[in-house]
Parts: C-alpha cells; structure tokens; sequence
C-alpha cells in the first residue's frame, strides 16, 4: 500500500517537475523573440504588402510589436516565418534572375559566336559565384527561417510536413553545392554546356516551386524580376561610356558580392540572428545579450579562390 501511494506521489512530482521545465522552455522562448523583434531590421523589411496564413492578412507593423500574450507570440512567430521566407524568396528571385542571365550569355558565347575561350571562362566565373556566394547564402537563410520556426511551441521544420521557402533553400544548397563540384575539362567542352543546361533546368525548376509558394503566402510590392539586370546593365554601359575598360562577367560579380553582403547585413543580422563562424551555425540571441550588430562577412576586393575542379590537360 505504502509503494502504491509513493509510486502515485513520484508520478505526481515528476509531473510537476516536467511542467515547470516547459514552462520555463516557452517562457525563455517568448523572451528570445521578443528580444529578437528589438533589432531594427524587421522595421525596414519593404518588399512585401502583407502576407497570407490561416486565410488571414497580417502585416508587417503588426507582427513585429512584442508582446506579453504567449498565444499571441505563438502566432506572430509563424507569421514572422512566413513573412521571412517571402523575404528570402523575393532575393532568391532577384539573384536567379541575374544568373539567368548570365547563363544565356555563356551559352551565346559558346553555340552561337563560337568563341570557346570566353565561353569558358564566363562559365568557370559563374561557377564560382554561385559555389562562394549563392549556396554560402541559401544555407544562411535557411538556417534563419529554422531558428525562427523553432521559438515556436509545435515547430514546423521538426513535423512531417514542412513548411515554404525553406525546403527550396536546403535545395539550392544542397543541389547547387554537388553541381559546382563537378569536374569541368577545357579538353571537352560538352562539360561546360552539360553544366549550363543543367544549371538552367534546375533554377527554372525552382523557382517555378518558390513562386508556387509565394503566390500563396506573400502579397509584394510590384516590382520587376529583372530591375537589377537591367540597373547593372546601365550602370556597366556608363563606366564603359567613360573610357575605362573593364570585363562585364568581373563587373557582374562584384555587383553580385556587394548585393549578397548588403542582404546579409540587412536580412540576416539587422534582424537579430547569430553566425558561430566555428560551427557555421546560426542562432538566436538570449534575452540577456545585449543588442549588437555582429559583421563577420566582410566584404574585399580580393579575388576569390576558384573552388571548382577543371582539367586542362
């Protein structure tokens, strides 16, 4: 009799004890994100309207005002996730424009002017790009969305059924990271188109699923897909214009490295989250940090190294 009443009493106290552990978990998980909310980049977010959840319209002013009510924080973090991801597509599409571009130019360089040694290069320089700064970024945002999504009480990355954007991001890291590491020979160049058609298949491909996504969740502020193609374009026919000589594909990557820098600042760390440059792992502040823009990519003049693997004899 007596083992029975203290089995039901340790039921009793383990149970108290687990609710006060969870307890304690979401009360520092509201704080967390209150805390987050502080950091100046969420008011200069611009890109969207609103965005759609639950059939509902929420905007912007809205979700990023702290609050008390744990409930009500529950929800704005899944809006806030949502709103993230419209954000990140909307770069994502800005970025794969600009790319888009740049494959037709490879492509005419090699099939239609026949000029091989350009065609080449230009590809190896896209190649480039997209392993040093794309991917690097994709994985980046990604990791925002997820550390975002897990200051909720039921997070989304941790059930069956996932949630938008993100998935598309870990494809583009995942995907496009295999795809650089391809071995390109300068002895056979079917490896140089090989790549280019893919790497055009693959970002029509997913970019026809992020707008699937978009279409359902963010309402943008109009804007053309192709304004910074054409801004760039213009900005490059003035230097030229100016007597300065200077290779298009060279300009276009620094134009490429400067945007991607200023999303990061703006995007990543102006909105609160964390890099460990040692883990390569994002996270978000604890209440008792205080505020402070961390900088860790820095932006140089140097050239990048080439990570690709290409065979020249």
């Amino acid at each position: 009799m007596i083992s029975l009443k203290l089995a039901k009493f340790g039921f009793i106290l383990l149970s108290v004890i687990l609710y006060i552990k969870a307890y304690s978990i979401l009360k520092d998980k509201h704080n967390q994100f209150n805390k987050l909310l502080q950091y100046s980049g969420w008011r200069n977010l611009n890109e969207l309207i609103f965005i759609k959840h639950t059939s509902k319209m929420y905007y912007l002013q809205n979700l990023i005002k702290t609050t008390k009510d744990r409930n009500k924080s529950k929800q704005k973090i899944r809006c806030l996730t949502v709103y993230l991801g419209c954000t990140y597509a909307n770069v994502i599409n800005n970025l794969f424009s600009i790319i888009s571009n740049m494959i037709q130019i490879c492509q005419k360089k090699m099939n239609e002017e026949n000029d091989l040694i350009n065609g080449c290069l230009f590809t190896e320089e896209l190649i480039n790009i997209i392993s040093l700064l794309i991917v690097p970024l994709a994985t980046l945002m990604k990791r925002a969305m997820d550390d975002l999504d897990l200051l909720h009480i039921k997070p989304l990355a941790l059930q069956i059924r996932t949630y938008m954007i993100s998935p598309h991001l870990g494809k583009i890291e995942n995907e496009l990271g295999d795809l650089t590491e391809q071995i390109l020979s300068r002895n056979d160049i079917s490896s140089y188109i090989w790549i280019l058609n893919t790497l055009d298949k693959f970002l029509k491909n997913i970019m026809i699923d992020i707008n699937y996504d978009t279409s359902k969740y963010c309402k943008f502020v109009p804007f053309d897909t192709n304004y910074l193609w054409n801004e760039w374009n213009q900005e490059y026919k003035t230097v030229i214009d100016q007597g300065f000589k200077l290779i298009f594909f060279k300009f276009l990557t620094k134009k490429m490295k400067n945007y991607i820098q200023t999303v990061i600042i703006q995007k990543y760390f102006q909105l609160g989250f964390k890099f460990d440059p040692i883990t390569e792992e994002t996270f978000v502040p604890t209440p008792k940090e205080l505020i402070k823009l961390e900088l860790e990519f820095k932006a140089t003049d140097e050239e990048p190294p080439m990570p690709i693997s290409i065979e020249t004899h």
